[in-house]
């Protein structure tokens, strides 16, 4: 009997891995899409009317209103130019709803559910949403729209993205150098089409950096230290919970105001829960809740922080020192960072914004920040942000510009197809 071993590298191992996801990715979300068009076929419900938004040809998608701040200066741009666009909301609390402009309408069109019937149906020239995942998860692309372009919504690197964040949009309006670099790698990598990578910059930080001028410097009795984790499980928060903000207070000279991303209520709210009931009486510690953070950060001397995109918008809009938790990022399957092969951006330069401490330092933590904030470190925040964001305080313009460019060129293939 002949005995037949058969190998497989490591190489083709991650492509045919690489490969069965996205199938099977493909197939669960066709099928629930499936499942949700009947129901709401039966039901009567969350269908496209033919006359919505008949003669827009930009229209935007956001999934709650914490996005609305990315829309609304590439909006406000749309309208000083006379461009007609619409936007459509999964949340009926989304200040969307009530913004007033001659060349703007707005419609809630439901949950998620509904939301990925509705989308389906869509006919425009362009669609822009910050949702990630365009083709994977449960919004699907409407053969109906010529150009699907994805907005970044934070100014950090793709490797903490789901897999398959970009690979379906025909183009990504990127915050900075990094983005454009993981992209193109992911794409070399995959064979995927080339996208559209586009200079653009962080629309949000063209309403903060206005708010931050406007705000300027707040009254308060004692130093402000302001924490601000990610959400994910490798959070000041869940690595350490109650327990970091009890060393926190210990000798304390300074308040403390605690903005958790607005995520870890939804995906933590025990733990989240927990902490604000446990300190609800502690005069010390405040609960920031707001859209936006412009009022804490303007009151803060130092941010804590961890993994997220927050601390470059304090550093960039602020130019005040961080003290950031010493964090490792797994490059686990299921996210982009799992195939590219470099430093990722955010450990590359955290560095310059200030200090690192590790776990080792939690009980301790009160007398570093009293320290840091006797004896702010040096840094070169303005050389930073110059280097990592583009178009800083214009990008609602430059996105505006891009849109339309994207828009023209549409219209003048479809001439040339008709000639």
């Amino acid at each position: 009997m002949t005995l037949i071993i058969l190998y497989i590298d490591p190489a083709s191992t991650s492509a045919l891995l690489y490969i069965i996801i996205a199938l099977a990715a493909t197939l669960t979300f066709a099928l629930r899409g499936f499942f949700y068009k009947i129901k709401n076929l039966i039901l009567g419900k969350g269908f496209i009317n033919s006359n919505d938004f008949k003669n827009t040809d930009i229209i935007f998608y956001s999934e709650g209103k914490q996005y609305w701040s990315v829309f609304l200066p590439v909006i406000k741009a749309l309208e000083n130019k006379k461009v007609p666009c619409a936007y459509l909301t999964s949340d009926k609390d989304d200040p969307g709803l009530k913004y007033q402009a001659e060349n703007y309408a707005s419609k809630f069109i439901g949950n998620l559910t509904m939301t990925s019937v509705y989308l389906n149906k869509l006919k425009a020239k362009f669609v822009g949403m910050t949702t990630p995942q365009l083709d994977v998860m449960m919004i699907r692309r409407s053969k109906n729209v010529q150009h699907y372009g994805h907005i970044v919504h934070a100014p950090i690197d793709v490797f903490t993205y789901r897999k398959f964040a970009f690979d379906y949009f025909d183009s990504v309006f990127c915050s900075g150098p990094h983005q454009i670099e993981g992209i193109q790698k992911l794409e070399e990598k995959r064979g995927t089409d080339k996208k559209a990578l586009l200079e653009t910059g962080l629309t949000y930080y063209d309403i903060m950096k206005d708010e931050v001028e406007a705000f300027g410097k707040p009254e308060k009795k004692n130093p402000v230290v302001l924490v601000a984790p990610t959400w994910k499980e490798y959070s000041i928060l869940n690595r350490f919970g109650a327990k970091f903000f009890e060393s926190l207070l210990e000798n304390s000279t300074y308040d403390i105001i605690l903005r958790p991303h607005p995520q870890s209520y939804v995906s933590f709210p025990e733990l989240i829960g927990g902490i604000e009931e446990q300190f609800k009486d502690e005069p010390r510690i405040s609960f920031d809740r707001n859209p936006l953070g412009t009022e804490s950060m303007a009151k803060a001397d130092l941010m804590i922080g961890d993994l997220s995109g927050v601390f470059w918008d304090f550093a960039f809009l602020y130019s005040k020192p961080l003290l950031l938790l010493k964090t490792e990022f797994d490059s686990i399957e299921g996210f982009e960072g799992s195939e590219l092969d470099y430093e990722m951006w955010e450990m590359r330069e955290r560095g310059r914004l200030g200090k690192i401490f590790d776990e080792n330092d939690v009980e301790g933590i009160s007398d570093i920040v009293n320290n840091l904030l006797q004896n702010p470190p040096s840094m070169q925040l303005e050389q930073l942000k110059n280097e990592s964001v583009f178009n800083f305080g214009n990008a609602g313009e430059t996105a505006a510009s891009q849109i339309i460019d994207i828009v023209q060129k549409l219209n003048k293939n479809s001439e040339n197809q008709l000639n």
